[in-house]
């Protein structure tokens, strides 16, 4: 594997991690645990912990968003039959370890529905990043997603077990067809196994 794709697929991870791990702590430790205090002290809690989240909520989005932008335009020259771009370059440029390999001479990605899946994945994230971002936000647009926290963390949850879901049966399909890259063909079934 080429490191630059390594490290772009463990920074999605380790963002992910990050921005499911805090959702998961306010929706069932910090929220029910403020619901016992009063509304000032809990007020100036929410504020307090808005304050230091928000940078890292900025953060886990802007990192899921470029390596997984990236990590898609690498996949999309990975699976293509080799041929000149712009993509290819810039794939070239930025991960000079990746190879076009041409899965089933590039009909993979729409034997497989990988852009549709994609894209729902997609949609679903951008959802999740418009609530998480309204939870810990400011503005007076935003106030009836944190009128209603519980309410708003549970929707936000759901949507990135959703995307964790639907990435989970992508990597699943990213191990393509048995493919020997050394020949340019594909092998036949039980070639790579050892027969004793």
């Amino acid at each position: 594997m080429d490191p630059v794709t390594l490290v772009l697929r463990w920074a999605h991870v380790l963002a992910a991690i990050v921005a499911m791990g805090g959702l998961v702590f306010a929706r069932f430790a910090l929220v029910p645990t403020l619901s016992d205090v009063d509304e000032a002290t809990r007020d100036r809690i929410h504020e307090g912990v808005r304050r230091r989240w928000l940078p890292w909520v900025i953060g886990a989005i802007t990192v899921l968003l470029v390596s997984g932008l990236l990590n898609f335009l690498i996949f999309q020259v990975r699976v293509s039959p080799p041929r000149e771009s712009g993509l290819t370059a810039f794939v070239a440029a930025i991960a000079p370890g990746v190879t076009a390999e041409g899965w089933d001479d590039g009909r993979w990605m729409r034997a497989t529905n990988y852009h549709a899946l994609f894209g729902v994945k997609f949609l679903l994230a951008m959802v999740a990043f418009y609530f998480a971002s309204a939870l810990v936000g400011r503005g007076a647009g935003t106030q009836w997603v944190r009128n209603d926290r519980a309410k708003w963390l549970t929707v936000t949850l759901g949507l990135t077990v959703a995307v964790v879901i639907l990435s989970g049966w992508m990597r699943q399909l990213h191990t393509g067809p048995a493919y020997d890259p050394d020949r340019g063909t594909a092998m036949a079934a039980g070639a790579d196994e050892d027969v004793n």
